[in-house]
């Protein structure tokens, strides 16, 4: 048997597959190469602006350690434009993740997660006896704090109000500081506009007494009526009067 009959005698949809398996492998291969280099290129830009261990994110952990072997706090009323190190109290924020009044989460991220896995307040406010100033993009910060067990095998690192905390980052003063009788409750400025904000915990008050932060965070939401209550109906004269009332929670 020569290789023509043999040929012949190979049906026509084979021939097609043994085309088509090697260009789909290398349409596989390309496409596989050129999304990681597109990702490893979307990486390195992050990393351009302090997301990851690039040059500029170098650059502002010295500075950051500078800061910290100075140890001088500026008092926000007086901070000065640029790199400036803040201590005071977390005293507000444009909103929250729960917990106990006056006690509420601003921020957290389980222990040892990255920087981008954090959720927390856009907005929050220091206060440090002269002043206050706005936090911006907290969810994006360096933050230290310790780990807390908030499950079986789940740890996790918050910043609560009231927290005293350290922050290092570039302040921006703002040139209409809200007026008022008191000057310790104006804002008068900002740190983090850039991205690139480092935060630790210096001090955390303990728990008030009477309130359990970890039952009001875990606490059910109150339930609400499944429908309208029934209008009253028309008392007789001869009969009191009764009216059909609804609690949130029943």
């Amino acid at each position: 048997m020569d290789l023509l009959e043999l040929g012949s005698r190979i049906p026509p949809l084979a021939i097609a597959l043994a085309f088509m398996i090697p260009i789909a492998i290398a349409v596989y291969w390309y496409g596989n190469r050129r999304f990681g280099s597109q990702l490893g290129s979307s990486l390195h830009r992050h990393d351009r602006f302090g997301g990851g261990d690039g040059p500029v994110d170098r650059e502002f952990q010295g500075q950051v350690r500078r800061f910290q072997e100075r140890d001088r706090p500026a008092r926000i009323a007086d901070a000065p434009a640029g790199m400036v190190m803040l201590r005071g109290t977390l005293c507000g924020a444009d909103q929250t993740l729960g917990g106990a009044p006056g006690r509420e989460c601003v921020w957290r991220n389980r222990a040892e997660g990255r920087r981008d896995m954090a959720v927390g307040a856009e907005i929050a406010f220091l206060s440090d006896g002269s002043g206050q100033a706005a936090i911006e993009g907290l969810e994006r910060a360096q933050v230290i704090a310790p780990a807390e067990r908030g499950g079986r095998h789940l740890e996790w690192c918050s910043l609560y109000l009231g927290d005293e905390i350290e922050v290092i980052g570039r302040f921006v003063p703002d040139e209409e500081a809200a007026e008022g009788d008191d000057p310790a409750a104006r804002v008068y400025g900002s740190v983090g506009q850039d991205g690139k904000l480092h935060v630790r915990l210096c001090r955390r008050p303990p728990p008030p007494k009477g309130d359990d932060a970890d039952a009001d965070a875990k606490a059910d939401p109150p339930k609400l009526p499944s429908k309208a209550p029934e209008p009253p109906r028309p008392a007789d004269e001869d009969e009191p009067s009764s009216t059909s009332t609804s609690t949130i929670g029943e």
